[in-house]
Formats: C-alpha cells, sequence, structure tokens
C-alpha cells in the first residue's frame, strides 16, 4: 500500500498522511501522459465509427459472400463463397448465363463481379455489378450504412430505374 501512496505522492508521517502537493504540481510528463491517452482514446474512438467498404459482405439471400477491395481508386468486389458452390454432379457452377460464350466457362467462385466503383464523399459510385444469374451488367453505387452495404443496381447511370440489396457485413 506504501508503494501506491509514494506514486500518487502521498507520504507517511507518524500523525497522518499528509499530500505533497497535487497529482500534476512538478511533474509535467504526467501531463503528457494524460493529454497522450486521451488524444489516443479519441481517434481509436472516432475510428471504430469509420465506415469502411473494403471486407466480406454476405448478400441478403445469403447465396454468397463478396470481398470488396480496393485497386488503385478504384473498388472491385469479387465472390469469396458460395452457399452451393457446385451442382450435384460436384461441378462448379459456371457463368454460364454471360452473353460473351468465351466467358461461360469461367467458375463463379472467384468472379468479380463489382467493377471500378469510385469513393464520392460517404458513397461509391460510377461502377458496375455483373448478375451471373442473367449475365447482364448494371450501372452500380454503394453506400456503407453501419454493418450493411447497400447495394444499387440500375439500368440508367442515374439510378432512377433499379433496386437496392443489402449486403451484410460479414465479422471475421
Amino acid at each position: 500500500m506504501w508503494m501506491y501512496y509514494r506514486l500518487m505522492g502521498i507520504t507517511m508521517s507518524t500523525d497522518n498522511y499528509h499530500h505533497e502537493g497535487t497529482l500534476f504540481d512538478n511533474s509535467p510528463g504526467i501531463m503528457k501522459r494524460i493529454i497522450l491517452t486521451v488524444a489516443l482514446a479519441a481517434m481509436s474512438f472516432v475510428g471504430a465509427f469509420a465506415q469502411d467498404v473494403l471486407g466480406k459482405w454476405k448478400l441478403e439471400d445469403g447465396s454468397a459472400i463478396v470481398e470488396v477491395y480496393k485497386e488503385g481508386d478504384h473498388y472491385n468486389g469479387r465472390v469469396v463463397w458460395l452457399a452451393e458452390p457446385t451442382d450435384p454432379n460436384g461441378v462448379p457452377y459456371k457463368d454460364a448465363m454471360n452473353p460473351d460464350p468465351k466467358l461461360q466457362s469461367r467458375e463463379i467462385m472467384g468472379l468479380n463481379m463489382l467493377h471500378g466503383l469510385k469513393k464520392d464523399g460517404n458513397k461509391y459510385d460510377n461502377g458496375t455489378i455483373y448478375d451471373p444469374n442473367n449475365g447482364k451488367t448494371y450501372f452500380c453505387s454503394m453506400k456503407v450504412d453501419g454493418d450493411i452495404l447497400k447495394v444499387h443496381g440500375s439500368l440508367d447511370k442515374k439510378g432512377w430505374v433499379g433496386r437496392t440489396m443489402d449486403w451484410y457485413r460479414v465479422k471475421e
């Protein structure tokens, strides 16, 4: 117990405890440490709420997980998990609906389905999303809302004719 009192600047005497000064007297190093601790705590608090699009996201129907990654100044996304990666015969599903016959033999697993999204403030837009279920490519924009990624695919670049899907962040 005496060690605690010595660290706090309190000395023991025969009559009672007396304080040799305040916590900050003659201790500029303590003040610096406290300020640094508070600053670091504040930065980590703010960082906890930073909404980053990078990472893995599960589609709203649970059929796949797409990993969003950055390449240069663009954001893309590839399929990294499928609920059903193979047909009943154990053959991996292919991009059979693709209008380009040369691409119909590529596997869905590992397929890049998000292309060329650019960050614009708190959203990502001017990209495309490919739907392997019908072989069509749509204009795409996204926005992170906590642990939900709002992915909007549309027929027009303005996003008026389309739909928004919720993808859910995969915690690792």
